[in-house]
């Protein structure tokens, strides 16, 4: 045996060591005075600081791998001159210790009274012959579960040991003390684009590249069986690079027995937890696969040739190909909100959309470094934060967080970076000095605060107007702001404003002050994604002046394209056809439209009309979303919901559908089209179940496309029961009270329609339509659902 490494004989966790400098052997036939001998090795000290409990049945075979100084590998069997010394007289001699090439050592830890040791032990490790039965008999085949779902040798040892366990009530206490010593995770590491969505408890996870490739996780959740797990995985993938990460298959965790202990609710949130931590270990380490992401839909990579994709260029007035300046990587800067006020529905349709581009380019096998500000500088939240007497800061922070709540709500994942203006000064300051060197940019005394203000030298940019297709020869000066008279020329504008009293202030070259409103999303592109951004996007009244404005900036200072590829997400538009915006005091908050409809209805709802048109803003038209929603998860009902299931592994069920699919993906994100394809296979679905013929191996590949396609638009993720029968935002809550009345008037229902009693089966039918509760009769039975709302 090496001195450098450490081996671990498989048996099960409660069993005697035997332990000399770095090689532990656990195997059940040994006795209590192998283990006095463990006891007395280095091994011993290094547990025991961590609170492990070396004697007992609560050993953990995790603090063995953690306490490793070298690389711990796994044995089929005990070499036979360790067994050899073991089965003479029960203990080891000196002599055949120093056999093992450890002398020294072993010597020392022999040198270590055994008498007590030994009495500790036998009182601790004594076991009824029911466990002792377990301990001889349960093999675990620890080579079988690594080389099966490519798990890293330390999380293989630690799951064939869980795995070994008698019942699910030791391996609760095992989760228990793993959570128990998970080291405490920094507050400032707790950010959005850390938290693993879809689980019941609040939990985070965080990747640090190390110098030699490898990655160091940190983890933490408010629930004690989560927190566990979350202590599985960081403990197990610490160490391993990118490529071990990614190559891991969560699904040893069902082999491993552990998620029979464990609600449905938190089995989801362990798949979303390694799917997060796989993205960041992808991220990290700058991998772009060939094949799609982790967690994806292994049939998209499958293909031999997608569709090319063509995205609509506002610069060109056209469709383009998509052409990222390095391959694989695509890097989109999307304009984030002023977060003075709630989200409203213009807010929710950028939202969602640009999480749709991201998911799609993801699909298509991208890296997408997605990047979304938050601006929390700005007049409008100055003046809200003096009417209501709360700082600015705060002000900007509680509503940065109900941004993000809204987001979440409708089903949007984090993006890759949020950064905020007022973590962004350094990058500012420079890039307006840069300006200022290249005589692209002047500073002029205020007249209104004495301080120094920096504007942009707009007619240093030639090409000023190229992107709105403004001219400045038409302009009039003060038709749209005050005329400023210490600018050089009206068309200038602000890139620094001296402070004011009362306002927030940073310190600078021009001394206190704030940026301007252009300045921050060119300094922060430019910070994260570098000079030249592969998608620039946001709303159309960003046109001009503010994506005009940055594009003069940012290309002044850096001597390079800014944006590849503009992208304008249309507006929502109000009763009256205006556009809907917080200044005009129209608009419809998410908050309020979650109150009659959930979050996937509003979604689909802007899924179903072309970004790039306006959208008219309709209650009626948010019911018939709801509607055709509700008859997608219909289809679904009775599908399978498993991990596996719901990835279209291999070729698809419907290769034309899954075709006309990506052609309408991949020509500007159509998601009309897109929609229109996966009804196609709905209605397949549909007809399937009313079939009396035995088909559920396709009723199983259809459904399993259905929801992969489903994944690419961030919606059919959901159980099709829980929506059917929750309403989804429907006319009734459906409690148990509920169900229990709604099924006992569909059974009443049956009866009448078999007795012939056609009038009672008809008036129990009008009944539960003014509940809101949709009826669907089939060959094998009948089914209900929860409708629109009734007017």
């Amino acid at each position: 045996l090496g001195s450098k490494s450490w081996y671990l004989l498989p048996s099960s966790v409660a069993v005697a060591r035997f332990c000399c400098n770095c090689t532990i052997c656990m195997a059940p036939a040994t006795s209590a005075v192998v283990a006095t001998v463990a006891l007395a090795a280095p091994l011993a000290g290094a547990l025991e600081q961590q609170g492990a409990d070396i004697a007992g049945p609560a050993f953990l075979v995790a603090d063995v791998v953690a306490a490793a100084p070298g690389p711990v590998r796994i044995l089929s069997q005990a070499p036979q001159h360790i067994t050899g010394v073991l089965a003479e007289n029960q203990r080891p001699p000196s002599r055949s210790l120093q056999q093992l090439g450890h002398g020294g050592l072993a010597r020392w830890a022999l040198t270590v009274p055994l008498v007590g040791l030994l009495a500790r032990s036998v009182a601790r490790r004594r076991r009824g012959p029911a466990e002792r039965r377990h301990s001889l008999h349960s093999r675990v085949g620890l080579k079988s579960l690594e080389s099966e779902y490519n798990l890293p040798s330390k999380l293989a040892v630690v799951a064939t040991a869980l795995k070994s366990l008698p019942n699910d009530r030791l391996r609760y206490q095992q989760l228990m003390a793993m959570a128990s010593k998970l080291k405490p995770m920094a507050k400032e590491l707790k950010t959005p684009d850390k938290k693993v969505p879809g689980c019941l408890s609040t939990v985070h996870v965080h990747a640090t590249l190390e110098s030699d490739g490898t990655i160091t996780w940190q983890g933490d959740s408010d629930a004690l069986i989560s927190k566990g797990l979350v202590a599985l995985l960081v403990n197990g993938l610490s160490g391993c690079t990118a490529e071990e990460i990614v190559a891991v298959q969560p699904e040893f965790i069902k082999a491993s027995g552990i998620t029979a202990s464990l609600t449905p609710g938190r089995n989801n949130g362990f798949y979303n937890m390694f799917k997060l931590m796989t993205r960041q270990a992808e991220e990290l380490a700058g991998a772009s696969s060939d094949e799609a992401p982790k967690g994806q839909s292994a049939a998209i990579a499958a293909e031999d040739k997608l569709p090319d994709m063509r995205i609509y260029n506002t610069m060109a007035r056209s469709k383009e190909p998509l052409n990222p300046s390095e391959p694989g990587i695509v890097n989109m800067y999307v304009c984030g909100v002023t977060v003075y006020d709630l989200c409203h529905l213009g807010h929710a349709r950028i939202m969602v959309f640009f999480d749709v581009v991201a998911r799609y380019l993801r699909q298509r096998g991208y890296k997408v470094n997605y990047v979304r500000n938050v601006t929390d500088i700005d007049d409008k939240i100055i003046k809200r934060s003096q009417e209501a007497g709360e700082p600015a800061e705060e002000l900007a922070r509680r509503m940065e967080q109900e941004m993000q709540r809204d987001a979440a709500s409708l089903g949007c994942e984090p993006p890759t970076h949020e950064p905020r203006v007022s973590d962004s000064m350094p990058e500012i300051t420079s890039m307006v000095s840069t300006l200022e060197e290249k005589q692209h940019a002047y500073s002029a005394k205020s007249e209104e605060t004495g301080g120094l203000d920096v504007y942009f030298r707009v007619r240093s940019f030639p090409s000023y107007g190229r992107l709105s297709r403004c001219s400045l020869e038409g302009n009039q000066a003060g038709a749209r702001v005050g005329i400023d008279t210490v600018k050089e020329a009206p068309e200038d504008f602000a890139l620094w404003k001296s402070a004011k009293i009362g306002e927030p202030a940073w310190e600078s070259p021009w001394g206190a002050g704030r940026p301007g409103w252009h300045i921050e999303c060119s300094a922060m592109a430019k910070k994260l994604l570098g000079d030249t951004l592969d998608i620039h996007g946001g709303g159309p009244d960003l046109m001009f002046p503010h994506h005009e404005n940055e594009l003069a900036q940012s290309e002044a200072a850096n001597g390079k394209p800014y944006v590849k590829t503009w992208m304008h997400c249309a507006a929502v538009r109000s009763k009256g056809d205006e556009k809907m915006s917080k200044s005009l005091g129209n608009f419809v908050t998410i908050r309020d439209a979650l109150e009659r409809h959930d979050g996937e209805t509003i979604r689909f709802y802007f899924l179903s009309s072309q970004y790039r048109q306006p959208l008219l803003y309709s209650e009626d038209g948010l019911a018939q979303a709801h509607e055709r929603l509700l008859r997608l998860y219909t289809s679904l009902r009775g599908a399978p919901l498993s991990d596996e299931d719901a990835q279209c592994a291999g070729a698809p069920a419907d290769p034309k559908a899954w075709q006309r699919f990506h052609e309408a993906m991949s020509n500007d994100f159509d998601m009309v089209g897109a929609v229109a394809a996966m009804t196609d296979v709905s209605r397949q679905l549909l007809q399937l179940q009313q079939a009396a013929e035995d088909s559920a191996q396709l009723v199983s590949a259809l459904a399993a496309q259905l929801r992969t396609m489903g994944a690419v638009l961030g919606i059919l993720q959901r159980n099709p029961d829980e929506v059917l029968r929750g309403g989804g935002g429907g006319a009734a809550d459906a409690d148990d009270d509920f169900e229990a009345r709604v099924d006992a008037l569909v059974a009443e229902r049956a009866s009448a329609r078999k007795a012939k009693d056609f009038a009672r089966a008809d008036a129990i039918k009008a009944e539960l339509t003014e509940l809101g509760v949709v009826l669907e009769d089939a060959s094998s039975g009948t089914t209900w659902r929860i409708g629109a709302l009734v007017s």
